[in-house]
């Protein structure tokens, strides 16, 4: 197992890295606008800049992670940021499907797309979409320009009607000031217990096969469970700290109640039909009392379900390819769906760990990963 840097190397690390960072952006303003007049600056010599932020620690999904404004984030995401804010509109009407990797963003895509397109694509449709492709390709990322240039949407043409449906992994920080400002798209929000999320981060980390830059990186069991936890707890597997970047879109939602919408994966796996009413009325879609009568809500929830996407030919077979980048098996998209699944990779001890973590890091914010003290703290 590899030797971890302690707490106090890694803050010494970020601090000098950062430092230089900011050296090297003084005096080069940005000659890229950003949405509104808002948001995130970006130098001119932002590559650069990227280039002298801190590198994290190897990770299948997120190769060549780099420290920036409190998150570890892929370089690639990070090169191609400033053009995302420059050039990327999003109106009003859109709705922004936002999350931490591995929170349930495949299942709340399918839903969204399900519920917004219901009009063209009723979901008892043989031809639906989401029988013919991964949800991730039915709502596209705008998190790279990769993503952007590629062919994605529902097939529609014309274009659907509004809403328009977006995803992203960015923290609510680093979003397009066109998504953030008065103005500002909806944006739907998924969190989860950061148990459950490591332990699904890690499984799905073996899914992942690099294209373009060599051999494929080792399967993560390679390195342990073990080494995925101390990582996690530091805030620096994957696209970490998870508990700051969901206090972020709950600390938005409290002061944006109409525009952001923060849900709980552990809630909707309580209450589909609740959920799913709750987002179409959010996305400006509620359902009708005759298609509550058609059981159109029901149908919706039988088309987005673990077991009926699981089996899909496409998620059998087929891969989430970002060109020149990676591809992802539709299959490792689907594993248990479950709440809890972190009791059999965790000790009691590693669990209580963690919990002292994420509550220490959130002390005095007000919001919480616990449920049972907090059903009123994500509305």
């Amino acid at each position: 197992m590899a030797t971890l840097p302690t707490e106090q190397q890694q803050a010494r690390e970020q601090s000098k890295g950062e430092a230089a960072a900011m050296a090297a952006s003084d005096g080069h303003e940005s000659t890229l606008p950003n949405n509104n007049g808002g948001g995130v600056v970006f130098p001119a010599n932002f590559a650069d800049v990227v280039a002298s932020l801190p590198r994290g620690p190897h990770c299948s999904l997120f190769p060549s992670l780099r420290h920036y404004r409190g998150f570890w984030l892929p370089e690639i995401t990070l090169q191609c940021l400033p053009q995302v804010h420059a050039r990327f509109d999003l109106a009003p009407t859109d709705v922004l499907i936002a999350s931490f990797p591995k929170c349930g963003t495949t299942w709340l895509k399918s839903l969204c797309f399900a519920a917004a397109r219901r009009s063209s694509h009723p979901p008892l449709d043989g031809g639906h979409p989401l029988l013919l492709r991964n949800s991730h390709d039915c709502v596209r990322s705008i998190d790279t320009l990769l993503f952007l240039q590629e062919t994605g949407g529902d097939g529609d043409a014309p274009p659907p009607p509004p809403p328009r449906l977006l995803g992203t992994h960015l923290p609510y920080s680093l979003l397009p000031a066109r998504a953030t400002g008065p103005d500002g798209c909806r944006i739907v929000y998924i969190t989860r217990d950061p148990k459950d999320t490591l332990v699904s981060l890690f499984h799905f980390n073996s899914g992942v096969v690099m294209s373009g830059g060599g051999a494929p990186a080792p399967a993560p069991e390679a390195s342990g469970f073990e080494e995925a936890f101390e990582l996690y707890c530091q805030g620096r597997y994957g696209l970490g700290p998870q508990w700051e970047h969901a206090r972020e879109y709950w600390s938005a939602s409290a002061q944006r109640p109409g525009r952001v919408l923060c849900l709980r994966y552990e809630e909707v796996l309580e209450d589909p039909a609740g959920s799913l009413r709750r987002l179409a009325a959010f996305m400006g879609c509620p359902f009708t009392a005759k298609e509550e009568g058609a059981g159109v809500v029901g149908a919706i929830l039988e088309l987005c379900g673990m077991e009926r996407q699981r089996g899909l030919e496409v998620n059998r077979s087929g891969a989430y390819v970002v060109r020149g980048l990676l591809s992802i098996g539709n299959k490792h998209f689907f594993r248990k769906g479950v709440a809890g699944d972190w009791r059999n990779h965790m000790t009691p001890e590693m669990a209580t760990r963690l919990d002292g973590v994420v509550e220490e890091a959130l002390k005095g914010s007000g919001f919480t990963f616990d449920l049972n003290g907090s059903k009123e703290q994500m509305t």
